[in-house]
């Protein structure tokens, strides 16, 4: 029972050496640049400042999540390896042996191919968004300081040139369709135009309010005027005209003239006529069709505009990545943690060593 315990404590310290050794001599150390940049989409604000530059809440953290998806993609992968050859990278002495990848390799996950070199990518990569400032952090290591630098500085730019492709894009598809709603919109304007011009025509009136105006200043005359005329009327009978003298039927009928043709002007204003001369009818119809023409100017107009930010967005970079701070240059490595590694690495052993005794133990009791 000595043996073996002896030999367990010797095959711990031996697996704690083994590793030891590797975290301390042989594995790749690797310098890791950081950088911060900013998602923001000029084509809406209207002034460049620290709080437009801000963004628009949900949607910039949705353009900054598929930013993140293009970034670990092997698309991003294929780009940067025909500038800075990670794969050859990956597969060669530049990291240790158990970091890389072989191409006869028996073990699936060391075999030279996509999914493995993407992975390794990847573990290199660390892409964060700060959902309060809507910032991401990008950071990315490599055996060479000057190297991890000039690969995010490839990455930010690269990224920024491929959101501004995927905007533009978007924004040709989108002119696609509103171009058709542009031509449907100028056909129902032009429609509801002519609709307004045929009505005019069929009913001699530029417009039913004008004519309303019109007989209601002319209302107002007459009914001064037969005020006046019935005050002089009166008048000359208190002071002993003959009511049947010529001047006094004259005035008389001057009297009922006005009186009819005030009371025709105020039928004619309350709707009183027959249907197809009703003053009110007219201009209902009058104004549902100019408020159809109106609407359907309003909605031409919405177009147009929404055309021409469309077209804008195609000819410029709308979306921009902004360098809150640049990519830096580590001048020490930063993985591995050696020392917290090796403190990790004592833990994990301390406690299957632990475990392991411990079943011994309760089993040299059962036989004792």
């Amino acid at each position: 029972m000595k043996l073996t315990t002896w030999s367990i404590r010797i095959l711990f310290l031996s697996i704690f050496i083994i590793i030891g050794t590797y975290i301390l001599f042989y594995e790749t150390e690797r310098y890791e640049s950081q950088s911060t940049v900013l998602l923001s989409d000029l084509s809406k604000k209207q002034e460049v400042s620290l709080g437009a530059l801000l963004g628009d809440g949900t949607e910039v953290a949705k353009d900054s999540q598929v930013l993140e998806i293009f970034i670990k993609s092997y698309e991003m992968y294929k780009h940067l390896d025909h500038k800075f050859r990670l794969t050859y990278y990956y597969t060669h002495d530049q990291i240790d042996s158990y970091q890389r990848l072989y191409k006869d390799a028996l073990l699936p996950q060391y075999r030279v191919n996509k999914k493995n070199l993407l992975k390794s990518y990847n573990r290199d990569l660390s892409v964060l968004f700060d959902n309060l400032s809507e910032t991401i952090t990008l950071k990315f290591a490599h055996a060479d300081a000057n190297l991890s630098q000039q690969i995010l500085r490839e990455i930010i730019f690269f990224s920024d040139k491929t959101i501004n492709d995927f905007s533009r894009e978007n924004a040709k598809i989108s002119l696609k369709f509103i171009a058709k709603q542009v031509e449907e919109n100028r056909a129902n304007f032009i429609q509801s135009i002519q609709k307004l011009i045929q009505y005019q025509q069929e009913h001699m009136t530029f417009d039913p309010m004008i004519d309303i105006e019109r007989k209601s200043k002319i209302l107002a005359e007459l009914e001064a005027d037969l005020a006046k005329r019935e005050v002089e009327y009166h008048s000359k009978l208190k002071t002993g005209w003959n009511k049947n003298g010529y001047e006094m039927k004259t005035l008389r009928a001057n009297i009922l003239d006005l009186k009819a043709a005030t009371k025709k002007l105020k039928e004619e204003l309350s709707g009183n006529l027959k249907p197809n001369k009703k003053l009110n009818s007219s201009v209902f119809d009058y104004k549902v069709l100019e408020n159809e023409m109106e609407f359907a100017k309003e909605v031409y107009k919405e177009t147009l505009i929404n055309q021409e930010k469309l077209k804008i967005e195609v000819s410029q970079n709308a979306k921009h990545l902004v360098v809150v701070t640049q990519p830096t240059k580590p001048d020490a490595y930063t993985y591995p943690d050696k020392i917290w590694d090796l403190f990790t690495l004592t833990l994990i052993l301390l406690f299957f060593y632990t475990i392991i005794m411990t079943v011994i133990a309760i089993l040299r009791d059962h036989i004792d």
